[in-house]
């Protein structure tokens, strides 16, 4: 087949079309009902933009999508290699013409000016349209490509793509159903339409008899429909295709050369082209200056270099094992090996994603080969507010000497999150891929592109984890390499992960050794060896078992931890008994489990210390303090500084000779920061282990004080009542009873701990099914564990209701998967009430303090910023605004106290803000008999 590209295809002379087909409008910028003062130039027609759509699918055919992607769109056609992808090419190509079929209908009628045009040329339905011109678009491919004889399952896959294009698949069975007169129109009206189809599947040189049966896998389909939307939004935006009136003969050339600035409007400057470095060394050392890497990571390049076929590889190692510089070599291996062109790395929180995305930036990145570097994102709630990401330049200028990374104002936002080739981001974007939300499709189809990479896999709770199987689930269908990372984690949960991504395996896997790593090929896989493609699904693969295979990697030096389990004898929060290990130097971590313990703990260590030696980290602070405590820890108790040349450590000249941090778990994950000494409340042991790595973490250069040479770790956050152990919260949270009280009777007997030889022992004493407590616990223990299956069995319900359909092998239907979604009108209502998290129902507000009827001041540390309440924030303002958002309890807040000032309506950017404006002497707010007040040591306190 000859080649597809800008309507290259073999065609006969272009006909002429006709004058009924040319009157059709496809964009314009009237408002319904109205637009008098519009001008007649102002639209563009529905051929135009069929055409359009189609040059866009090449351009993103060409210079987006990874040959993976392709691969996967030509699995199952018949012929060569070359074939099939020429085929999948010019069936992509001829779905995206084809998407707005629909608007050849009673959607004509929509413009007052245009449908009065139209109508002069041929009849307008009788009627209001009451079906979507989606679906219109769907029932027409299903009613023509079963006039050309191509089966009822083939023709019900390529109308559910296109009439998905707006984000909510049809429903099942109805595309089969015929619709009224009253909607598509009659004879007259049929003509038209078999006109502009039977034209574009000229033009995009689709053999339609080669694919008459032809059936893709359900994940195909589902990345196909993301793909189509994709083309839709590029080719409906006005600045990269401005208006061009009625239809000529010569606009398909016009279209062709607006087309190749896609990536510039995309601001897409390069995807990643992946390089595989057969030697480890070499590559640690080219990639990230690493001159002995170590067992764990080059075991990772060996497992990467020797696998089959794309699959998921989890590392467990302990912390400061450099998991995150194994993972990006895995993953740059895999990626090259098996034509992948990008990458996600998520993570637990906000704060991580911006240091991992500082790392990838800083060392990665800069260390590629690659220029320009391909284009990179953050993915998060917060992402507009990271100074480090906003001051990248923009991409898609076509500077190809550039060494400097670029970012790309048009892929963020919700839907388009994860588009940007290299994205970091909190683990949120990738769930959301996992349950049944508007342009879920969006979202499969960024991830088809990438490797997925993701941190503190033991992190989640059985809510998350419910969602995280599904998409597991999903990226196994779409055959999308995964890496889990992971310090800690229970063999019970790694062979749920295993069993989530791969389907049917062949045995649960116990641990042979720690570190190790375990991996399992995607299902319905051949051996690469077997296969002259990417991918070669086996027959029946719905059957298939798939074997899982594991390495142990050497261990580093062991690290003994000395343990002191201690009670709180005189009360939930007794400050003598954290006082009584508070030394005269050096570093300290005191790591307590709620807000309101680690509130009280700094307020006594504040008395009998004083400020300068003591600071408070927790979730309850403003953006723009938090970021100032994050990089803060960062900068004061991270790595010494290595040369590069001689490979000699120097002391971090930030760090403190005696400062004491109290901080809740958001310094638990994902921060390489050092403490000389740590004092933590009791956690269920994988998290204790995890804290731990916060403990002597690196070889400093300086000796630490004298009485902290020896890593100890001092837990506690719990008392005893006639012999048995009560903790701070009675509610099982914030972590389930059962849990701690395992934890508790396997540490108790304990005088140290030897990480890592001891990690694996610990995990699955506290996580197995052997009986562990005392007995005279096990009447505690038995209503523990009742609450706690009560617990996980509720959270696996909510998750459950809403979660993506899982794909059905035999008979794979797109309309069955978005189950309860709403339409387009619903969008916003719909995504609202899906949450990837659990937790207490929260609310973000931004925090203002009001200096008069007109104007507040930000509450955040630092230069305090006026900020007007009867007319829109400058843009120097709108940064101070934004960093003042903090995340709150409903419970903490009265609804009826938050503002939305009159003066921001008229902004798009803050018209939807929820505003609190706290006292103007004291930041304070009252809500019901309690008062909350914001200070920038405490946070939010009660």
């Amino acid at each position: 087949m000859a080649s597809l590209r800008h309507g290259n295809a073999p065609q006969s002379p272009i006909p002429t079309f006709t004058r009924r087909a040319q009157a059709l409008w496809g964009k314009t910028n009237e408002a319904r009902g109205g637009g008098r003062n519009t001008p007649t130039n102002r639209w563009h027609s529905l051929i135009a933009h069929m055409v359009d759509t189609m040059e866009v699918a090449d351009e993103l055919w060409d210079s987006y999508f990874s040959p993976a992607f392709r691969e996967r769109l030509a699995e199952g056609i018949p012929g060569t290699e070359h074939e099939r992808i020429q085929v999948a090419r010019a069936l992509f190509r001829w779905l995206a013409s084809l998407h707005d079929l629909g608007k050849a209908s009673r959607f004509q009628g929509q413009s007052t000016r245009h449908g009065s045009r139209v109508n002069d040329v041929i009849a307008l339905p009788a009627g209001p349209a009451t079906q979507p011109h989606s679906m219109v678009s769907a029932h027409l491919m299903y009613l023509f490509t079963s006039e050309v004889g191509w089966t009822p399952r083939a023709s019900t896959w390529v109308a559910n793509v296109v009439g998905g294009h707006h984000g909510v698949y049809p429903r099942p069975g109805s595309v089969e159903i015929p619709l009224l007169t009253s909607e598509i129109g009659g004879t007259e009206w049929r003509e038209v339409q078999r006109e502009l189809f039977q034209e574009m599947t000229r033009r995009s040189g689709i053999p339609l008899d080669l694919l008459a049966d032809h059936v893709p896998p359900i994940g195909s389909q589902v990345i196909c429909s993301g793909a189509v939307i994709l083309c839709d939004w590029l080719a409906s935006n006005e600045k990269l295709f401005p208006y061009a009136g009625p239809w000529s003969d010569g606009y398909p050339a016009q279209a062709a050369r607006i087309a190749q600035q896609t990536r510039r409007t995309m601001q897409l400057e390069a995807v990643w082209h992946p390089v595989h470095i057969s030697d480890a060394r070499e590559m640690y050392s080219q990639r990230f200056g690493i001159r002995t890497p170590r067992d764990t990571q080059l075991v990772a390049h060996q497992v990467a270099s020797e696998m089959d076929q794309p699959g998921l590889v989890i590392v467990e190692a302990p912390t400061g094992e450099g998991k995150t510089e194994a993972a990006l070599v895995t993953a740059e291996v895999i990626a090259a090996r098996f034509g992948f062109n990008g990458l996600f790395f998520g993570l637990p929180t906000q704060a991580t994603s911006n240091r991992i995305f500082d790392r990838v930036l800083d060392v990665w990145l800069e260390r590629l080969p690659q220029k320009p570097p391909p284009t990179v994102g953050l993915v998060h709630g917060k992402a507009r507010q990271y100074e480090r990401f906003e001051d990248l330049p923009l991409g898609g200028v076509g500077d190809f000497d550039s060494a400097s990374a670029t970012a790309s104002q048009w892929m963020r936002g919700g839907k388009k999150a994860l588009l940007s080739p290299i994205s970091v981001g909190t683990i949120d974007q990738l769930l959301f891929a996992g349950v049944s939300a508007p342009h879920v499709m969006l979202r499969h189809l960024a991830v088809a592109n990438k490797v997925v990479v993701i941190d503190e896999v033991h992190a989640y709770d059985a809510y998350m984890s419910q969602i995280l199987h599904r998409v597991l689930h999903w990226l196994g269908v779409h055959r999308v390499p995964v890496v889990l990372l992971s310090a800690t984690l229970p063999a019970e949960q790694r062979s749920a992960l295993l069993k989530a991504y791969a389907g049917k395996i062949e045995t649960s896997v116990d641990s042979p050794g720690y570190p190790q790593l375990t991996w399992v090929a995607a299902p319905g896989q051949a051996s690469r060896k077997e296969s002259a493609s990417f991918f070669n699904p086996v027959a029946g693969s719905d059957e298939a078992v798939t074997t899982i295979q594991t390495r142990t990697a050497e261990k580093t030096e062991s690290r003994d931890v000395s343990v002191k389990v201690v009670l709180d004898p005189g009360g939930r929060n007794d400050f003598a008994s954290v006082m009584r290990w508070i030394p005269d130097r050096g570093c300290v971590l005191i790591l307590r489990n709620t807000v309101p313990r680690a509130q009280q703990t700094y307020q006594e260590l504040r008395k009998h210390i004083g400020a300068d030696e003591v600071t408070l980290l927790h979730a309850r602070f403003t953006s723009s303090d938090r970021a100032r405590l994050d990089n803060w820890l960062a900068a004061a108790f991270g790595p010494p500084m290595t040369d590069e040349k001689t490979g000699l450590l120097s002391e971090n000249p930030k760090r403190p000779a005696r400062h004491i941090v109290v901080a809740t778990q958001v310094v638990e994950q994902s921060l390489d920061v050092d403490f000389d000494l740590l004092i933590t409340d009791l956690a269920p042991i994988d998290l204790v282990l995890q804290r731990a790595g916060r403990l002597h973490r690196h070889q400093r250069p300086n000796p630490r004080p004298e009485l902290l040479t020896d890593p100890t770790m001092v837990v506690m956050g719990y008392q005893e009542v006639d012999g048995l152990p009560e903790f701070p919260t009675f509610d099982d949270r914030p972590y389930l009873h059962h849990f701690l009280l395992r934890t508790m009777a396997v540490l108790r007997g304990r005088e140290r701990v030897s990480i890592p030889d001891d990690v694996p022992i610990l995990i699955e004493e506290v996580y197995g099914d052997r009986p562990v407590v005392p007995d005279a616990w096990a009447e505690r223990m038995a209503a523990a564990t009742a609450r706690m299956q009560d617990t996980l069995a509720q959270m696996r319900r909510e998750a459950n209701a809403l979660l993506l359909a899982e794909p059905d092998p035999i008979a794979p239907d797109l309309s069955e998967l978005q189950r309860g979604t709403s339409h387009e009108a619903d969008e916003e209502a719909a995504g609202n009430r899906l949450r990837v998290r659990s937790g207490e129902p929260s609310i973000e507000v931004i925090l203002l303090r009001r200096v008069d009827a007109t104007t507040a001041v930000t509450v955040s540390k630092g230069e305090q910023v006026m900020i007007p309440l009867d007319r829109t924030p400058t843009p120097e303002q709108k940064k101070a605004v934004l960093g003042q958002a903090i995340r709150l309890p409903f419970r903490m807040v009265d609804e009826s106290r938050l503002e939305s000032p009159p003066g921001w309506r008229n902004a798009p950017w803050c018209r939807s803000l929820r505003v609190l404006i706290l006292s103007k002497a004291t930041a304070t707010v009252r809500h019901g008999a309690r008062s909350f007040t914001y200070s920038t040591e405490m946070g939010w306190t009660d």
